[in-house]
């Protein structure tokens, strides 16, 4: 559990462990050693074992653990061994059990847990790490019913089901808790038939458990708002033993519930089920109107049915060979859940009865997209499709002018290489399923249509001209329709800012930001089918822009011989200079570091002085100067 990586547990904790050996059950034996089951885990909520007891089915589920979240299991409200417990006895006796810490005895809101020495089967097994079920015993061996005693390695996640421990070679630190001092029965579930017929016993029968002293069957007159009161009771019949009675009912349409009562007459009530009873005369035969379907998983068909003579007051009563792969209504509407074939059965009362055969083909692959593509190559990715074994991959083929297989593959994501560039490709894809020695393909997804792309453009380089212009040129692609080109400033967002015919391979341009730093990328464009296909992006090219003129500049000589000189800011300006005519010529008196726009000028003669100024801006090792402001006197 926490902070402990589960492998490392497991050769500590169970001599018995046996190697893997397979990944389906293997029937427990009341006669000879079990062997543990070894399954990976692939997904969240995935089903590794399953336990009936008292009539009530538990499901132990488990989520795939690596070593970054494996100590996550400690107090996960799903996949931990404790949540196991307490869905368990939840599920069994409606009660919460807590306490769940190692080394602890759990405790419970309606009833107590007590150590014994001798298990039985739904007894806790506890020790310093991990909490478990007992499912069975054999002689010596229990088999536990347990959740995340997992370990990893770089294959994935694995987990054993049917794992043993010998009584006789227990560790210290193992116990063994039972729960008593609650008399409550377990929920029954009603086993009855949809329909009988009218002037016959009908059979009722349900489960009860250990804790069921009796039970009291209800019967009701149906409605379909599923409430039940007083006002709609046909028949109580109470201390009933053993779990099943008969009754002789009028044609009519009934819901009926049980309810089990212990000894201490605490109650536990089952879920509505309704039911029919038909009259005379019953179904001499029963026709489908097909004989058999083919149905998508996740999707629905409904057969049809007639029976005869055409006034029967008959019904029908419909069954599925495998639940697991469809399952059927009451109405015919068939429901595909899962690749495979199964019969479908619709019986009447009088015992005539038609089927069906259903074929299931795995869900339809949606959603194939285009993940990445270059010159060579397209990768294709889709929404993934459970419980299938892998995907089959088509291309078409324009010289046999139709769609080729291409590979079969386990994920949904698939490279595509040695591809020409530059051209179009269709694409689809289905899934399939291998299952009792047979294969099932799914239906076909829509077609993708996609592009390999040009060959991208080389050798981009910019160069500065002025405060809004900048040269871009580049090595042209053979074929090229045009090219896109796209600019960054002060690292922003690229833009495309214009495209131009591919017989170009340069471009000037203007109307560019001011003092701004730029990078340049190009794609070639090729038109394919009306559709503008791209490259990828070629190198970046990096410059900018030369600052603007200043602007606005003032001067103001104080009694003191300073000059104060202020000027309007200039976008991306590094520095200023300052520059004075000395009579012959401007020379630089000073540098002013942006963003200041004001300084003073100290200890001048007496006379006039002319200033200008320009700003620059440093960028890779180089200055580029924006154009001189006017002149000013003072």
């Amino acid at each position: 559990m926490k902070g402990i990586k589960i492998h490392k547990r497991i050769a500590s904790f169970c001599i018995t462990l046996v190697l893997m050996v397979t990944a389906f059950a293997v029937p427990i034996s009341t006669n000879a050693a079990t062997v543990p089951v070894t399954v990976k885990v692939t997904k969240a909520g995935q089903i590794v074992d399953t336990m009936t007891y008292e009539g009530v089915k538990v499901n132990a589920v488990y989520i795939p653990r690596n070593d970054s979240n494996a100590s996550e299991m400690w107090d996960d409200p799903v996949y931990c061994c404790a949540a196991l417990i307490k869905k368990f006895y939840e599920a069994v006796y409606g009660c919460t059990v807590y306490n769940l810490w190692p080394g602890s005895t759990p405790l419970c809101d309606n009833g107590t847990f007590s150590k014994v020495k001798v298990p039985e089967v739904g007894d806790i097994y506890g020790n310093s790490s991990h909490w478990a079920i007992v499912k069975q015993i054999n002689g010596s061996e229990v088999v536990l019913f347990e959740q995340n005693w997992t370990w990893y390695d770089n294959n994935g996640c694995y987990a054993k089901y049917n794992r043993t421990v010998d009584l006789n070679n227990l560790e210290s630190d193992v116990s063994f808790f039972r729960y008593s001092g609650a008399d409550v029965p377990s929920k029954p579930v009603i086993t009855t038939d949809y329909a009988s017929q009218e002037g016959v016993a009908k059979s009722f029968s349900w489960t009860t458990g250990k804790k069921t002293a009796s039970s009291t069957l209800n019967i009701y007159s149906y409605n379909s708002k599923g409430t039940y009161g007083s006002s709609n009771l046909i028949s109580s019949t109470s201390n009933i033993r053993g779990g099943h009675t008969s009754i002789v009912l009028d044609k009519g349409h009934y819901t009926v519930q049980v309810i089990n009562y212990s000894s201490s007459n605490r109650s536990a009530a089952s879920a509505f089920k309704e039911f029919f009873v038909v009259g005379q005369p019953l179904a001499s035969s029963v026709k489908l109107g097909v004989k058999s379907i083919t149905v998508i998983a996740g999707e629905t068909k409904t057969v049809t049915s007639h029976m005869l003579p055409e006034n029967t007051n008959d019904i029908l009563t419909w069954t599925s060979s495998d639940n697991s792969i469809a399952t059927v209504s009451n109405s015919g509407l068939v429901t595909g859940i899962k690749a495979g074939t199964v019969t479908i059965t619709s019986k009447a009362v009088s015992g005539v009865k038609a089927v069906c055969t259903v074929k299931v083909k795995p869900k339809t692959v949606k959603n194939v997209k285009v993940s990445s593509s270059s010159k060579s190559s397209i990768t294709l990715k889709w929404s993934a499709v459970g419980d299938i074994s892998g995907y089959r991959l088509y291309m078409y083929d324009s010289a046999k002018k139709k769609y080729v297989k291409i590979a079969d593959i386990k994920t949904n994501l698939y490279k595509i290489c040695g591809l020409k560039w530059a051209k179009k490709y269709k694409f689809k894809v289905r899934a399939y399923k291998k299952t009792n020695g047979k294969g099932y393909l799914g239906n076909y997804s829509s077609v993708l249509t996609a592009y390999t792309r040009p060959d991208k453009a080389r050798n981009l380089t910019a160069v500065t001209k002025s405060a809004s212009r900048i040269n871009l040129s580049w090595t042209g692609v053979y074929g090229a329709d045009g090219y896109a080109v796209y600019a960054s400033a002060d690292n922003g967002k690229f833009i495309k800012i214009t495209e131009v015919s591919g017989k170009k391979h340069s471009v000037k341009l203007k109307k560019l930001k001011t003092g701004a730093s730029y990078i340049f990328k190009v794609k070639t464009i090729k038109k394919i089918s009306n559709r503008s296909v791209y490259s990828a992006c070629s190198n970046k090219a990096y410059a900018v822009t030369k600052p603007g003129k200043v602007k606005n500049i003032t001067a103001v000589k104080d009694l003191n011989g300073n000059v104060t000189l202020s000027w309007k800011n200039v976008n991306g300006a590094s520095k200023y200079k300052i520059y004075m005519f000395d009579g012959n010529k401007y020379r630089c008196v000073k540098n002013v570091s942006s963003p200041k726009t004001k300084t003073k000028i100290k200890y001048l003669s007496e006379g006039t002085h002319i200033f200008k100024i320009r700003a620059y801006k440093i960028y890779g090792g180089y200055k580029y100067y924006g154009k001189y402001s006017s002149k000013v006197s003072v």
